[in-house]
């Protein structure tokens, strides 16, 4: 009985001990007063001290302080030749002799590569970028891979494939859908090119309107 009181006492600790580790500011209103009371050389050392911390952070205040147009132009580039390069390493895995790999294949290189765009993303909260990088990594696993969307194409791995095409193009909608009519205008002939190809394809009915 004592030893089975000990292990209840231990959990009810362990428990406590989860709850404090879990504490969220926006409950202690307290603790948050307290915190802005600090002086003003405690509270920098301290916010530098948890900013250090989250490297995504850091260079998301980077990009936003210390960076201008033209750096905002050289990431997109850097992260165009980052696509060009993923899909250069998955080609030889990507062929018509073995459909329901290549369909399993792109569709593995088609979520490392929007990986890659959500961290841009994350750093500059920039949608113009947003919008042509996923645009165009839509279009080059249509120019590149054409076959693996035959209208007449069926398994388990097309059907993740297009489920999965469905979704970025359904995105990329949305933001599209938020730009100015100039802007729009902009991308009018990509965006027809797009909608004819997948008229042909199962997603035809995602198309961008």
């Amino acid at each position: 009985m004592i030893n089975d009181f000990f292990v209840k006492e231990s959990c009810n600790f362990s428990e406590a001990n989860t709850k404090q580790i879990e504490m969220k500011l926006k409950d202690v209103p307290a603790l948050k007063i307290a915190i802005l009371d600090l002086p003003t050389k405690e509270k920098d050392k301290l916010l530098l001290r948890l900013i250090n911390k989250d490297e995504t952070l850091v260079e998301h205040l980077h990009f936003q302080l210390l960076e201008d147009e033209s750096d905002l132009q050289n990431r997109v580039k850097i992260i165009y030749e980052k696509i060009d390069l993923q899909f250069k390493k998955s080609n030889h895995l990507i062929n018509q002799i073995n459909i329901i790999r290549s369909h399993r294949q792109l569709l593995l290189t088609l979520k490392t590569l929007s990986g890659i765009v959500n961290y841009h993303v994350q750093i500059t909260k920039d949608k113009v970028s947003e919008f042509e990088l996923r645009k165009y990594i839509l279009q080059e696993s249509f120019t590149r891979y054409s076959y693996l969307f035959n209208k007449y194409t069926t398994g388990e791995n097309a059907e993740k494939l297009f489920k999965y095409q469905a979704g970025r193009l359904k995105l990329i909608q949305s933001i599209f859908d938020k730009f100015h009519e100039d802007l729009k205008y902009d991308y009018e002939n990509e965006i027809q090119q797009l909608n004819d190809f997948l008229k042909e394809t199962p997603l035809k009915n995602s198309r961008i309107e």
